[in-house]
């Protein structure tokens, strides 16, 4: 880590003197050094689990939390998942790293779903924390503890997930305090109002004083920004003062221990100095990856074939005709079958680790294909229909099956 602390500092400063790429190879060369550092590997180069979590299919959130919410910074190390399916039987598969990604996947969707509270979307469906009183309280902060434990893990291992977050909220992992522009990604009605009482004429007319209302459950409180707030009046003097202390009020203020409880648990596993050589596009992508196009030649390119295929085979040729004739929802879905991320490796297929891979299973040409995501593995029939394979291929990919069925 020490040959690398220079060029960090260069990185924070002059971050976009490097590309991009080029500064993902070096976060990623952060983590190999921190594992290093730690002893995560053993003497044959091996990283073995040191810690085993059965999750139940239908409380993967809750059980998550319950197995890995004391592990703190030994989360940086392998995790060993087993999975019960709804009816309490264990399902077959050893874990290969595949299976960890699954249930992080899983897990990072159910836990940072709206509907459970501890999150809201603004208008782009992009998530920050819920500024409301329950949000504050004691084991709701222990969640945005995990969770943020929970995203640097996914940072740590290289997994992509299906999450955005707000700019102003992204702005906060990277040491930056949210001003007035950073409010259109909250609330643009708010920001605008603002941006209009900035610039008009008579503020006086609008008869504004310094306090804001919070409305939660139906009850609405005044909150004065500065003491005696509701007397002193928004004036053409006093009005950018009061601009600002809205916008803080807002984007600060309302979600501090929310954000210092998650980014707490982030820091955890991943050192926040190493994310500040990006900004807040950039650090979605390294989250989520970018919203591109799924480039199926550069997929092709870099898969391995087992049993009796080769890319040569009949079947082999109908599988890539018809995965490119996919639109972008139906390639997705077919890389989260195969890896259990939706999105490609932010440096190309050539940066999956283990390869995209595709075998036969069986000749039955009623029979729907099967992955091993512990492996990036398709098991694919052989069909011989062009209509047959992309029949069966959608209805596996679409059907959200658990890994036993691998």
């Amino acid at each position: 880590m020490a040959r690398l602390s220079p060029r960090l500092g260069v990185l924070n400063n002059l971050p976009f003197a490097i590309p991009f790429e080029v500064r993902v190879g070096i976060f990623r060369q952060f983590v190999r050094n921190d594992m290093e550092s730690i002893g995560i590997y053993d003497v044959y180069g091996l990283r073995r689990p040191r810690h085993g979590v059965e999750i139940r299919r239908d409380h993967v959130a809750e059980d998550g939390y319950d197995g890995l919410s004391g592990l703190g910074q030994a989360l940086k190390g392998p995790v060993a998942i087993t999975f019960r399916d709804q009816w309490g039987n264990i399902e077959a598969g050893i874990d290969g790293g595949g299976v960890f990604k699954e249930f992080l996947t899983s897990l990072i969707k159910e836990a940072f779903d709206a509907n459970r509270g501890l999150w809201l979307a603004n208008a782009r469906q992009e998530l920050y924390p819920n500024p409301h009183s329950y949000a504050r309280e004691g084991r709701q902060l222990n969640w945005f503890r995990f969770m943020g434990r929970i995203l640097g893990k996914a940072l740590y291992e290289g997994i992509l997930v299906d999450l955005a977050f707000a700019p102003f909220f992204l702005g906060k992992w990277l040491g930056k305090r949210s001003y007035l522009d950073d409010l259109a990604s909250l609330d643009p009605e708010l920001y605008n109002g603002l941006v209009y009482l900035k610039h008009c004429a008579n503020p006086d007319d609008l008869a504004l004083n310094f306090t804001v209302n919070d409305s939660e459950l139906g009850v609405t409180r005044t909150i004065e920004l500065l003491p005696n707030g509701s007397n002193i009046p928004v004036t053409r003097d006093n009005r950018l003062r009061y601009i600002a202390l809205v916008a803080s009020y807002r984007l600060n203020v309302q979600i501090r221990p929310q954000c210092d409880a998650f980014l707490e648990g982030l820091s955890d596993v991943v050192d926040l100095k190493w994310l500040r050589m990006f900004d807040q596009r950039e650090l979605q992508i390294l989250i989520g990856g970018a919203e591109e196009e799924i480039d199926v030649d550069d997929l092709a390119e870099n898969t391995v074939y087992g049993g009796v295929y080769d890319e040569s085979d009949p079947t082999i040729q109908i599988f890539w005709k018809v995965v490119g004739s996919f639109n972008h929802q139906e390639r997705r879905a077919l890389l989260r079958f195969v890896t259990s991320c939706s999105r490609p490796p932010l440096l190309g297929f050539s940066e999956l680790n283990p390869k995209f891979a595709i075998r036969d299973a069986t000749n039955d040409q009623t029979r729907l294909p099967t992955a091993s995501t512990c492996v990036n593995l398709l098991k694919l029939p052989r069909y011989t229909s062009e209509s047959v394979l992309r029949e069966k291929v959608l209805t596996a990919i679409n059907a959200h099956a658990g890994f036993d069925l691998s």
